[in-house]
This record gives structure tokens, sequence and C-alpha cells, in this order.
């Protein structure tokens, strides 16, 4: 089969032929038909995260059921299903606690090969993953069934970025009626925090974001109000929209250090603060010590918005399936997979909401 692979860190991916390793214990074979390409694919090809070469990156893909290992239980050949970046076992100390987002299964994958080059080196799956391939050999855990009707590069996005999102808002903050809510980014991760504070119902919905289509974009999907950082100060601007307290819920979806201490100076008082991007492992952000220590500001960080995929993933698919919220403009471009290069190079200039890429038809 071919594959994108990571062959050194730094370096353009190669597609080559690969053998697919047969499926073992609780695992499938899931034939690829969509995965989003993510700013964290980026990184990882960079060298940024913990990638080993030769390596298949990607962790968020739609696909169909092939093959199963043996105990497999969740899914069955010719199901539909969500590759999740994530897993959840269901047994670890996280899971059973309801925090599957810290799942064992997570940082386990990080030494799982799951296919063989033709010179008979190993290929690593990045994070126990790997989407970038036409088929794919995966831990049943990170799979969810999936009765939905949208396309494929629709349904991919539920794998990460939808579901970080919109969990962010609705499982980690919990926003509710009538709140106002602040997002720094209005990117892939930003839209769907911004849809999210939409269908919860907040009063005031405010995006900060210095380009320009993608504020455009946030007020079509549902924010009341829009702020270029480069008109002026954004706190004051947040706050001034606020009463002079700033929001009651600030999401940082833009990743440097400084758009997450903006986005906590922008959250009231006693409010709520949920810093969800990054850039580096060796990345610092700096806060004001007395407002860290007696601003009463709820700090929760946000690891794939505590999602409990196969809870969330079936309720958000059918809220995209109803067009409650909507995937349509968040997908720029399609690439077939002999373009991921050109995929990744657009995601790292910010070209791109999210480039798709799906095997030739």
């Amino acid at each position: 089969m071919r594959a994108a692979l990571l062959l050194d860190l730094g370096r353009p991916l190669e597609i080559e032929d690969v053998e697919l390793r047969s499926p073992e214990a609780h695992e499938a074979i899931v034939r690829m038909q969509a995965t989003a390409v993510c700013i964290t694919d980026v990184f990882s090809g960079e060298g940024h995260v913990m990638a080993r070469p030769p390596s298949l990156l990607g962790h968020a893909a739609a696909g169909i059921v092939e093959e199963v290992g043996p105990n497999v239980s969740r899914v069955k050949p010719g199901d539909r299903v969500v590759v999740c970046g994530t897993p959840e076992c269901g047994l670890c100390y996280w899971c059973m606690r309801g925090q599957p987002a810290f799942c064992e299964e997570l940082p386990a994958g990080l030494e799982r090969t799951i296919a063989t080059r033709r010179n008979g080196e190993l290929v690593y799956a990045d994070g126990g993953i790997g989407t970038f391939a036409e088929r794919l050999n995966l831990r049943e855990a990170g799979l969810v069934a999936v009765d939905a009707e949208m396309a494929d590069e629709h349904l991919c996005l539920l794998g990460c970025g939808a579901m970080s999102g919109m969990s962010a808002v609705f499982n980690i903050a919990g926003v509710e009626a009538g709140a106002s809510m602040v997002v720094v980014g209005c990117g892939h991760l930003g839209l769907w925090m911004i849809q999210a504070g939409r269908v919860a119902g907040a009063g005031m919905i405010i995006a900060v974001e210095p380009r320009a289509q993608r504020r455009e974009l946030a007020g079509r999907l549902g924010a009341t109000h829009l702020i270029d950082p480069a008109d002026g100060d954004p706190i004051e601007a947040v706050r001034e929209l606020t009463g002079g307290r700033g929001a009651d819920y600030a999401f940082e979806a833009a990743g440097p250090p400084e758009a997450i201490e903006q986005a906590f100076a922008m959250t009231r008082h006693a409010g709520t603060f949920v810093p969800a991007g990054w850039s580096t492992l060796s990345a610092t952000v700096t806060f004001n010590a007395i407002e860290f220590a007696i601003g009463a500001r709820r700090i929760l960080s946000c690891q794939y918005g505590g999602a409990t995929i196969r809870r969330d993933i079936p309720r958000f698919a059918a809220m995209m399936d109803a067009g409650i919220v909507d995937a349509a403009p968040i997908v720029s471009r399609t690439y077939e997979l002999e373009e991921i290069n050109d995929a990744f190079a657009a995601a790292s200039a910010r070209e791109v909401l999210t480039g798709v890429v799906r095997p030739a038809q």
C-alpha cells in the first residue's frame, strides 16, 4: 500500500509502498477515506513533538473497517468509523475516573510499529495512530463507529479539531446561556469553539483574529463581535465590550505564548480561562503574580476537550448532519496522498483552515 512516510525530521514526507502489518489483538485494519492535516502533524514532522522516523504521521481520519484482529468488540468489518487523535480504552486509571483524554493507550502507542518498508525497516505510528496512508492498522480504543450521512472530508474532522474545540466549550468550560466568551485565534480549533458557543447560547461571542478572512468567517459561524488586534489593544477592546470586566469565558486557540497570556488577561475575575493551543514543547507563558494568585480565575487546561469519544463523537456527528454546526467552510481544500507536502506547507503558512487528504478515488 502507499504511505506518506517521515524519514527524517524537518524533511518532506516521501510516498512509499509499504507492507501493513496484520491486525493483532484489539486492532483493526481501516481503509482510509479522508484524513485531516493538523498543525500538530506539521510540528511532529519538524521534530517539535515526539515522532520517531521512519514514521507514519496523521491522527484524525474517517474510514471503513476492512478486518479486525482477535478480541475486537467495538467495531466490525464494514463499519464506517472516525479515527480519533486520543484513544479511550475504558479500563485504565484515567478512563475509569472519567478522564479518558489522558488514556494510557496514548503514550503506550509511541513505540507502536504498523508496517515494514521494502528494506525491512519497521515503520512507527506517530502517537500510535498514523493516518497518511491508504490503509491503516489501528487500535480499537481509538475507533468509533458512526451512522452519519456527511461527507468523509467533514467526518474526519471529528477525530481531532472539531472534537477538541466543541468539547472545550461543552465539557471543559460548560458555557451557559447568556454568558460572554472570547476566542483568541479563529483557525480550525477556534471556529469550532465559536460554533459551540453559539449552540450553548452564549450571549456574546468575541472573536480575536488578525486575518480578515478568518474574522469574517467567525462572524458567519456565530461570533457577535470581531476584533482585529492591529486596531489597538485587544485586551482593552474585550474589556470595553464586557463592561470593563473581561469575558466570563476565554478560550485560547492560537498557540503562541503571547496569545495565551492575552486570553488570560481577557478573562474576568472569577471567570474561566481555557488554554488549548501550543507552539513548541519548550514554550513558556508568564502571568502577573497578583492576577494569577487572587484573580480567582479558573484555569482549565484542555487536552482533547476532555472528550469521551464514544459519547461525544456520535452526538457531534448528529449535530453536523442536522446542520446545527457546519464543517463545510472549515475544510479549505482536499489533496491526494501525493500532494501531502503541499498540504503541510499550506498548514504551516496558515494558508488554509484545514486541508484534508483523500486517496485517489
